[in-house]
């Protein structure tokens, strides 16, 4: 019953005129040893709209890794509150200068379009709020634009778009031709993807926005026949496109390779056999062999009925993240500076495998090949064929202002001792891709080019 009436009157405050009505909030019990024991993140996603499937599974991989946690950082209250930006730029804006205005907000998690986080990114840096970004971030932030208060920690485009050059360079493909939106993420995919690949673009096919018709593509395809096509289209263009290709004929005789947001586990059983047995460049794999993978697999879709997704990997990582930043600062979220150390070095079991911080806040992470596929039941999922980037590291690091050294965790330090002066660290090329596993495809498949 004292459970019953302490939500109820948590609702009413949290109701109450004036201040934040939150799509959804936490409160856990109080705990000892700080005056204030309370750390407070909101998250701010897109909830509804074309793009509620990132935003909703960064929020509930999230809210996993808390129930895992006991709904503690540090053996510290957390209260969690979630806003919708409704996939509009101004909409963001809104919300996050609602939240800072109303709420003592230590952490802001964002899972929202790259114009939503273009709108707010400024005023959320200039904040004192640390920000963990879980989806796209303009890319000013990864070299000279990078800021102490923001932490990418959804794996980069430019480490997918990196990896992919580095699978055709394993594979030995000399001629691709591209597939993308009529958009300037499509132009950054292929320079990237061009410096990490000595081969030949030889086309770039950018059908309009909405398209679900692909007679066009299919017929430039068959024209020049190159030895590959990259895939970079997602939702409903990305579904309709794949069962065109694949009825087309194309699929027995041309690879494609696609991005991972288009080949996501949800996403699979609408493409039918069309999708099955292609290749995609992701950040993490449902047969990954981590120490929290199968636990988060488990529980996850216990609870919430549907697979797990890279954006739930994005989100539980941030929590375990957190956790582990608290813990080596003792649980203190109010010294900014001891946070952002213990952030930047903070050690925590990914459900990604390895991660960590470079010098401008950009992760450094595995980039993975996965092949779709069907798991016992006949259900389709991901199959894991290689790791193509061990430790990927931004080529813009070195345009970062921000200078420190990976040192041992802040808890290491004395209390009120300064860290050891910081010396750049330049980054790491992006390491040679591993060959994929020999597998036999299915019959009537040819195999990927070599």
């Amino acid at each position: 019953m004292r459970r019953h009436v302490r939500a109820a009157l948590l609702a009413l405050s949290l109701m109450a005129p004036g201040l934040l009505t939150p799509v959804g909030a936490l409160a856990l019990p109080a705990a000892t040893g700080v005056s204030n024991p309370t750390i407070v993140v909101a998250i701010i996603a897109t909830l509804s709209g074309p793009g509620a499937m990132v935003g909703q599974d960064s929020v509930d991989g999230f809210s996993t890794a808390m129930r895992h946690l006991g709904g503690r950082f540090a053996n510290q209250e957390v209260r969690v509150v979630v806003q919708d930006d409704k996939g509009s730029p101004d909409n963001a804006l809104a919300v996050a200068r609602r939240l800072l205005e109303r709420e003592k907000v230590d952490f802001v998690v964002t899972a929202v379009s790259l114009p939503s986080m273009s709108a707010m990114v400024k005023t959320l840096t200039e904040s004192r709020a640390f920000v963990l970004n879980l989806d796209a971030a303009p890319a000013s932030l990864a070299g000279a634009g990078c800021s102490p208060w923001f932490f990418q920690v959804a794996t980069p485009a430019q480490a997918i778009h990196e990896a992919i050059g580095a699978h055709l360079a394993g594979e030995k493909m000399r001629r691709v031709t591209v597939i993308g939106t009529d958009a300037p993420a499509t132009d950054q995919a292929v320079a990237t993807i061009r410096r990490a690949w000595p081969g030949e673009v030889v086309e770039v096919l950018r059908p309009r926005h909405g398209t679900t018709r692909f007679t066009d593509e299919i017929t430039a395809l068959r024209q020049a026949a190159p030895d590959a096509v990259v895939n970079l289209l997602t939702g409903g263009m990305g579904l309709a496109f794949t069962r065109e290709f694949a009825n087309s004929g194309l699929k027995a005789d041309l690879p494609m390779i696609g991005i991972w947001q288009g080949w996501e586990r949800p996403m699979l059983p609408a493409m039918t056999e069309a999708g099955m047995d292609v290749l995609n460049v992701a950040p993490w794999s449902p047969d990954l062999d981590t120490p929290l993978g199968k636990r988060l697999i488990n529980d996850f879709e216990l609870e919430y009925g549907r697979p797990v997704t890279g954006w739930v990997a994005h989100g539980y990582d941030t929590a375990q993240m957190l956790d582990a930043a608290l813990r080596a600062t003792g649980g203190r979220a109010g010294d900014r500076d001891a946070v952002r150390n213990a952030l930047r070095r903070a050690e925590f079991p990914s459900v990604r495998g390895g991660f960590r911080f470079d010098s401008n806040h950009s992760p450094s992470v595995n980039v993975y090949l996965r092949r779709t596929t069907r798991d016992a039941k006949g259900r389709p999922t991901e199959e894991l064929r290689s790791t193509l980037i061990k430790d990927w590291h931004s080529r813009d690091a070195g345009l970062c202002p921000m200078r420190w050294t990976e040192e041992p965790a802040p808890g290491a330090h004395p209390p009120g001792a300064a860290p050891k002066p910081a010396t750049p660290q330049p980054p790491k090329p992006p390491a040679a891709a591993q060959p994929a596993k020999p597998k036999t495809p299915p019959a009537g498949q040819a195999r990927p080019a070599q």
